[in-house]
């Protein structure tokens, strides 16, 4: 049975950029049900190496927990041997069973920020119907990245157009590939979701490109000095650039603004979520099942 307590349940895997995490909660807690926080119990990263999350982390959480809705999780997640995006994978699925069944679960990453989310979850309980029978009717949506790529004292260098797109929900969490499902219908929503991602000071670069689970998936230390080389004078001369998917990093574009809060609020007067629409066209099957609904 359905738990209409939690329509709502956002998940966070918690490692070296534990940081991050606090402006992102900042977005979506009221609006949504329960948020669970993972994390390793031996410290460990998925690659391996040591993670020192401080006690005063954990605090400054609870302090923000007015509505006690925050749940923390720890567990074995690193395994020796196994690779670092095998082991996210893991992760994000003990993570969803500790979500628990039902309900639309959301698993955000730490630097990742959805402003204006009130936008999104009126549309995910408006449409709680396609929580019924998830096993025979996975439904998954994915946004628009607003990927941040790199950052002065100015402003940030961000990826245009907002085309890239990222799993962000489903009705299923049964993960094959990092939040990737591989099942039901992936629907498409005109939501951005700001990815601060590459846009950090460059120690922390190292520390990500060092632990993160696509750690083995390219050549990260000549990216990392591809990624040192922008600048302001020369941004605007890189095409097509991503180390996976060229394609998905077209250009970038400046981005005035003093620190990430300054850069959210005016990103969001600058480019406000649209009214979110739920787009069916070429699900023929889909549609008849949701006739069946009522």
């Amino acid at each position: 049975m359905r738990d209409k307590k939690n329509i709502i349940k956002a998940g966070y895997l918690l490692s070296y950029d534990y940081s991050y995490i606090f402006t992102s909660v900042k977005q979506i807690y009221d609006h949504v049900d329960r948020i669970v926080i993972s994390y390793d119990e031996n410290n460990k990263t998925w690659a391996g190496n040591n993670v020192n999350i401080p006690e005063s982390f954990f605090s400054e959480i609870r302090s923000l927990d007015k509505h006690n809705k925050i749940i923390f999780y720890k567990d074995k997640f690193f395994i020796p041997g196994s690779a670092p995006m095998e082991l996210e994978t893991r992760q994000r699925n003990m993570m969803a069973e500790k979500m628990g069944n039902g309900g639309w679960h959301i698993q955000i990453d730490g630097d990742e920020y959805a402003y204006d989310f009130k936008k999104l979850s009126q549309f995910l309980r408006k449409h709680q119907y396609l929580l019924a029978n998830p096993e025979k009717n996975p439904i998954n949506f994915q946004v628009d990245w607003v990927t941040l790529f790199r950052h002065d004292e100015h402003g940030f260098y961000i990826v245009e157009p907002f085309e890239e797109k990222c799993f962000l929900i489903t009705n299923y969490p049964k993960y094959q590939y990092a939040r990737r499902t591989n099942t039901g219908r992936t629907l498409s929503l005109e939501y951005r979701l700001i990815h601060q991602s590459w846009a950090r000071d460059e120690n922390e670069i190292l520390e990500k490109i060092m632990n993160w689970g696509h750690k083995n998936d390219f050549d990260t230390m000549k990216f990392f000095e591809f990624w040192k080389s922008i600048h302001s004078e020369n941004h605007t001369e890189f095409i097509d650039f991503h180390p996976l998917s060229p394609s998905d990093w077209h250009k970038l574009s400046f981005f005035p603004s003093k620190n990430i809060d300054d850069f959210i609020t005016a990103f969001e007067r600058k480019f406000p979520q649209p009214e979110l629409k739920l787009n069916l066209s070429g699900t023929k099957k889909f549609k008849l099942w949701l006739k069946s609904l009522f």
